[in-house]
């Protein structure tokens, strides 16, 4: 079952202060971003048992130093989720994804102008592929990049790991938040069905307002699956 975040980001407005409801996928383990930190630490050895229940004490305590430092990170971006999931493909691959979202100010009111903007900045870089994309709740920037883990960053010898990760970019302007996903996997193979995960939340997301979507907020139509990566992130997003 899907796991619900709901924000209450304080903003001065007349009206009720709006909410932010997403919808986490099913399967990922929160790392208890919403927990004081003694009460994170527990949930988290409770995620390592519950990821290695027949595995080794160094095993686990391995597992829990990892989501701790992710949680930190998480923490220290401001984000108010963090998660990951850990499974078994059809294939008997292992495969894993992290999962982080974070309010950013919104710069301009305008969803339209700051998703704009947001495509031509995220566009500068070339290792990025950016698309303009159309959810219920809006305009957004959906970007795609790849990325390598080094173990040691100081050493170029060491262990590295390359990493897809998936970023979108919605302006929430009844909130004066700009909401940033981020999700990011080492299982290659795997990105067209994390794309999809995350493509639902977003389209699936809701902003308890009580007024109307603003005008040119209208879902856009369905694009034509294509083979490559690219073409299938586009046919998700529409």
């Amino acid at each position: 079952m899907a796991e619900t975040v709901t924000t209450d980001e304080t903003v001065t407005t007349p009206v009720a202060v709006p909410e932010l409801h997403l919808d986490i996928p099913g399967g990922f383990h929160s790392l208890g971003l919403d927990l004081d930190p003694e009460e994170r630490e527990e949930q988290l050895w409770a995620v390592a048992m519950e990821i290695w229940p027949h595995g080794t004490d160094f095993q686990r305590e391995v597992a829990f130093h990892t989501y701790r430092e992710m949680a930190e990170n998480a923490v220290a971006e401001k984000s108010f989720y963090a998660g990951f999931c850990l499974g078994e493909a059809p294939d008997g691959r292992t495969t894993t994804a992290s999962l982080i979202a974070r309010l950013d100010p919104l710069d301009d009111p305008d969803p339209e102008l700051s998703a704009r903007g947001l495509f031509e900045a995220l566009s500068v870089n070339e290792n990025n592929t950016v698309e303009n994309i159309r959810v219920p709740a809006g305009p957004g920037v959906l970007v795609l990049c790849g990325l390598e883990w080094h173990s040691d960053p100081q050493d170029t010898a060491a262990p590295s790991l390359p990493l897809a990760r998936i970023d979108v970019y919605l302006p929430l302007p009844r909130m004066r938040r700009l909401l940033v996903l981020s999700m990011t996997t080492p299982s290659l193979p795997d990105l067209p069905f994390y794309v999809s995960l995350l493509s639902k939340s977003v389209h699936d997301l809701t902003v308890s307002s009580g007024a109307a979507p603003a005008a040119g907020q209208e879902p856009g139509d369905e694009a034509v699956r294509g083979d490559t990566v690219a073409e299938q992130v586009r046919a998700d997003f529409g």
